[in-house]
This record gives C-alpha cells, sequence and structure tokens, in this order.
C-alpha cells in the first residue's frame, strides 16, 4: 500500500509547465478567437437556408393537405348527390310498387 501511495504522490506533485505550453495555449485561443469570428456568417447562412428549407416543406404540406381536404369534399359531394338520386329513384319503385298493390287489391 506504501508503494501506491508513493506513486501516487509521485503522479500528482507540483510540475512546471514545460515552456512551450504557454504559447500553444495562447496559440489555440487566438485560433478559437479567429474561428469563432469567421463562422457566425456561415452559421447565419446555414440557419437562414434550413429555415428557408423548412418554410417550403410547412408550405408544400399546407399545399397537399388543402387538396387532399378539397379532394375530399368533392367526393363527399358526389356521394351525397349519388345518394339522393337513389333515394329519388327507390322513391318512384316504392309508388309503382305500391300502385301495382292497389290495382290487384281492387
Amino acid at each position: 500500500m506504501e508503494d501506491l501511495e508513493k506513486q501516487l504522490k509521485s503522479a500528482f506533485q507540483k510540475q512546471d509547465a514545460p515552456e512551450w505550453f504557454e504559447a500553444r495555449v495562447m496559440a489555440a485561443v487566438k485560433r478559437a478567437e479567429s474561428e469563432k469570428r469567421s463562422h457566425p456568417r456561415w452559421q447565419w447562412l446555414v440557419a437562414t437556408a434550413m429555415a428557408s428549407v423548412i418554410a417550403i416543406g410547412v408550405s408544400l404540406e399546407h399545399q397537399r393537405e388543402v387538396k387532399e381536404r378539397a379532394a375530399g369534399e368533392a367526393a363527399k359531394a358526389q356521394l351525397e348527390l349519388a345518394l339522393k338520386i337513389t333515394s329519388v329513384k327507390l322513391q318512384k319503385i316504392q309508388k309503382r310498387l305500391d300502385e301495382a298493390r292497389g290495382e290487384e287489391q281492387r
């Protein structure tokens, strides 16, 4: 156990940073700052393009829904007309049957 403790103390002893460390850190900071300045334009372009694509998609979906609704309403109107025609025809047939039964009973 003492060996492990010695290894840990040795590993965690304060050490001075190498001479090149500060220069590398500062260079990385400068690169990050310059990238930060140049990227917002691209980010805005990408965001605008994505917003446009989403808006077009929503518009196309809305148009599809409108067309489907119109087609559904047209089918409903055709069905209602067919049911009215059928009802009128059935009423005429019922009237003829009633007339025929009335003649038979006489």
